[in-house]
């Protein structure tokens, strides 16, 4: 169903003024809103962001929007977005990073929409597959006689998924309320290379399907901005117009949170090998659980000496293919992958960094045509090899016929495609490098598993002609989007500077902008504090310092506190510093790393005297309202490694043309940080504590300013640090 199908009558010629009406209706005092909520209070920033949404919705333009902490977002760009679609018949996508985002505008926000707008509003909520169980999957893990190859552990995971099964109602992995594993999960997720479509027995009882199915007649999706750029990834190969893409189609787009557009555009635009990946996919076909085969070609074997549904003599062919073709083709794979990987690894750590390093062209990258020159082909030959005998194995299967062959069938189509896609990504990180890319190795995960990426330097140009060139309206927004009160970085990156509206683009520029202040009276519910006798973070004593600071900070404030660190090293070293000198007074230090990231959270939430040592993934995203953080301490300015691969060519890209990188990117990165941790503190009106920033470069240098006029103005002091607790003390008592 295209856009144009969805046309309602007498739609067209909608005016703004209309719009903005209908808009105003639902925000001032009196309207819809506050007719349902006691105590509503008009808030002037929400109307302005709702109206500007409105505009560029119907003037057919971008707008990039910085709506403060409290301005009210979500309904700021739900509201319009749902007259224009009533109006209309527009379909309109709403894309947020997180998935918790997601869920709470479906849960919460959106069901309030329905219950105040006199209008028909549909609007579903979309995932990825893997985020949906199979119900044949799961079910033929019992058919096939593979339960008898999991630990108890694994097979009490199963019988709870079972009994989940019974209760929940979108069968997303974000309903599981049990300790569920990974392995677990991936045996029994969606995947759309394996799913057997209308074939499928359980086609009509699909989780993924009926999600899908209310999305395309759907008024607004809601979906995270992997799935969104999964999506458009699709269709910059088949087509803006693909019907085989991710999503229905549409032509609004409203992007929150979009201060992650960059990173994520670069990552689905790119390419990645990883050892994990290519380990799990192997695994797929064949691996050892409980000294037993399991996997995929134990299971075909299995079906094939019982010969159901096929000529005993071609089930014989098969066996023999099985046995002499592709399990050794399968052991090959297996042998010149870890070959590859572990010279991979060996030379990762031979530049001694813990980090990323270059591949070729860059200087002091590997060169993978130098150095695993024969690792290499053998590996890609072998994959080549497993892939041919997977294709022939299939094609001897044709005849199959009965459920579970088709489910076999499909997955042995799906790893021979994952195989292929493995080749291509490898050859294109080993031929001549592309100008426009940047190449890069690391060591990630517990283990320290070598990977392998490729991604654009520059996603402007890839964003201006693979999306914006195709939207009639597209949205951004988030609390963070301006440096010093500018939208120009943000413009540039995520290419709004360009677009040529001679070129048939859809989108007119420039672009809409609108900087919308928290309604937050920050000057009296924060005090800053800076220290100004903690050395810059490279000062020999800066370690020292900042743990005696930080321990002095969390005793005068009774724990009740945030410390977030750039560097993981450095977060283990305060923490284990201050950890018993806080358990003397009773207060409850939480590590990062200690537990998973929500169990953290939880803890932290249910004890109001507790700490949480934290780094990157704990300075956004995280809402703590009221008294269980009063208080959070910045350790260091967040500024990225620069000799990271990516931000090391985006730095060169910037020196080739003329222009200063510390000033056109690192400096605009690193304030975006700082503003998302700066924002953790404050979430309601009645919240009041205390920001604490660890790095005197914040007053000694002259970027510091950029950083301070970045935020909303608040009460100071500024001094050293034994004169600094008598005011977090004093500011504290009481909140």
């Amino acid at each position: 169903m295209h856009n144009g199908d969805r046309k309602k009558p007498g739609a067209e010629g909608i005016t703004l003024r209309e719009l903005e009406s209908s808009v105003e209706a639902i925000f001032r005092p009196g309207g819809a809103i506050s007719q349902k909520l006691d105590g509503y209070e008009e808030r002037p920033g929400q109307m302005l962001m709702a109206k500007t949404i409105a505009k560029a919705l119907q003037r057919g333009k971008a707008a990039l929007i910085e709506a403060g902490t409290g301005t009210g977002k979500s309904l700021a760009y739900l509201v319009p977005a749902s007259l224009w679609t009533a109006y209309t018949g527009e379909r309109l996508i709403v894309s947020t990073n997180t998935i918790n985002l997601q869920e709470q505008l479906i849960n919460k926000d959106v069901p309030f929409l329905q219950s105040i707008l006199d209008v028909d509003l549909k609007v579903a909520v979309i995932k990825g597959w893997s985020n949906y169980l199979c119900l044949y999957r799961f079910q033929a893990l019992g058919q096939h006689g593979q339960t008898s190859l999991w630990s108890g552990m694994e097979e009490d995971e199963l019988t709870a998924l079972a009994e989940w099964l019974t209760r929940c109602k979108t069968g997303s992995s974000s309903e599981v309320d049990f300790p569920l594993s990974q392995e677990t999960w991936w045996e029994v997720c969606a995947e759309s290379d394996v799913c057997l479509r209308s074939r499928c027995p359980y086609i009509k009882e699909c989780f993924y399907f009926e999600e899908r199915r209310q999305a395309f007649a759907a008024d607004i999706i809601i979906v995270n901005h992997h799935l969104l750029f999964a999506d458009l990834a699709v269709r910059q190969v088949l087509g803006f117009d693909s019907k085989r893409s991710v999503l229905p189609p549409y032509r609004y787009v409203i992007l929150d949170e979009a201060h992650h557009v960059e990173d994520v555009a670069t990552e689905h635009f790119g390419f990645g090998v990883s050892k994990v990946g290519v380990s799990r996919l192997l695994g797929r076909l064949q691996r050892t659980r409980r000294g037993k085969a399991a996997g995929l070609l134990p299971q075909v074997q299995a079906l094939l000496e019982t010969g159901p549904g096929m000529p005993p003599a071609r089930a014989r062919a098969a066996l023999w293919e099985l046995g002499d073709e592709v399990i050794p083709a399968l052991q090959r794979s297996l042998t010149t992958s870890s070959r590859f990987f572990d010279g991979a690894a060996a030379l990762i750590r031979e530049r001694e960094s813990d980090r990323a390093v270059p591949l070729w062209p860059a200087p002091g990258g590997i060169h993978l045509q130098d150095a695993l020159a024969e690792e290499r082909q053998a590996f890609i030959g072998s994959l080549e090899g497993l892939g041919r005998g997977l294709a022939s194995l299939k094609d001897r299967l044709s005849t199959a016929e009965g459920e579970s062959w088709d489910l076999f069938k499909a997955e042995l189509g799906a790893v021979e495609s994952r195989l292929s896609q493995i080749q291509l990504a490898l050859e294109f990180m080993s031929e001549k490098p592309h100008l426009d890319y940047v190449y890069w190795a690391e060591l990630t995960g517990k283990r320290s598993e070598p990977s392998l990426h490729a991604a654009p330097i520059d996603v402007a140009d890839v964003l201006r002609q693979g999306v914006y060139r195709h939207l009639k309206a597209v949205v951004l927004t988030s609390a963070t989007l301006a440096i010093d009160k500018s939208f120009g970085y943000i413009r540039r990156r995520l290419g709004l500077d360009e677009i040529d509206i001679a070129q048939d683009h859809c989108l007119g520029q420039p672009p809409i902008e609108e900087l919308i202040a928290s309604p937050f009276d920050y000057r009296e519910q924060v005090l800053l504090c800076v220290p100004t006798d903690v050395g810059e973070p490279r000062h020999g004593r800066y370690g020292d310092d900042l743990a005696d600071y930080i321990k002095d900070v969390l005793l005068a404030a009774s724990g009740r506190a945030f410390v977030l660190f750039t560097a993981y090293r450095l977060l283990r070293e305060v923490y284990q510093y201050c950890q018993a000198s806080l358990a003397e007074v009773g207060i409850r230090a939480l590590c990062q790393g200690t537990a998973p990231r929500s169990l953290l959270l939880e803890q932290f939430r249910s004890d109001t005297s507790s700490v949480l040592f934290g780094t990157s993934s704990f300075w956004e995203g995280v809402d703590v309202p009221g008294e269980a953080l009063s208080c959070v301490i910045l350790t260091k300015l967040p500024f990225q490694v620069p000799d990271h691969p990516v931000v090391a060519s985006r730095i060169r890209r910037l020196e080739e043309a003329g222009q200063n990188p510390f000033v056109e990117y690192l400096l605009p990165q690193a304030v975006i940080r700082f503003k998302q941790g700066f924002g953790r503190l404050i979430r309601r009106t009645s919240d009041h504590g205390v920001i604490v920033v660890c790095d005197s470069r914040l007053l000694g240098r002259s970027y510091g300013a950029a950083f301070l006029r970045s935020i909303p103005e608040c009460s100071t002091v500024i001094g050293p640090r034994r004169d600094t607790l008598p005011s977090i003390a004093s500011w504290l008592v009481g909140s």
